[in-house]
């Protein structure tokens, strides 16, 4: 009685896992979607790479601006922002 029984349970558990198995069709696809994001990738590190040699042959040839001329455009910009800021508020609050 146990082997029929055990048999049976083999083969249910075969059926089931052969009706999961992805189609052809389904395989295929997913593999168009895998080439299509491997693809994008390579475009965009591509781009990465891009960028950083451009970023680098500017600062061999001095045209980029160095580290401290960028925190001091930074530190106008904020400086700028803040007083702006504070005319609006004085404006807003002379109106009233």
């Amino acid at each position: 009685m146990q082997k029929p029984f055990t048999y049976a349970l083999l083969l249910a558990a075969v059926l089931a896992l052969a009706a999961c198995e992805e189609t052809p069709e389904d395989k295929m696809k997913s593999a168009q979607e895998s080439v299509s994001q491997a693809a994008e990738s390579m475009g965009d590190a591509a781009e990465d790479s891009a960028e950083a040699i451009k970023q680098k042959a500017d600062e061999v040839m001095g045209s980029e601006p160095t580290t401290g001329e960028k925190i001091e455009a930074a530190a106008d910009d904020a400086a700028d922002a803040i007083k702006e800021a504070g005319d609006e508020l004085k404006d807003s609050l002379d109106g009233q």
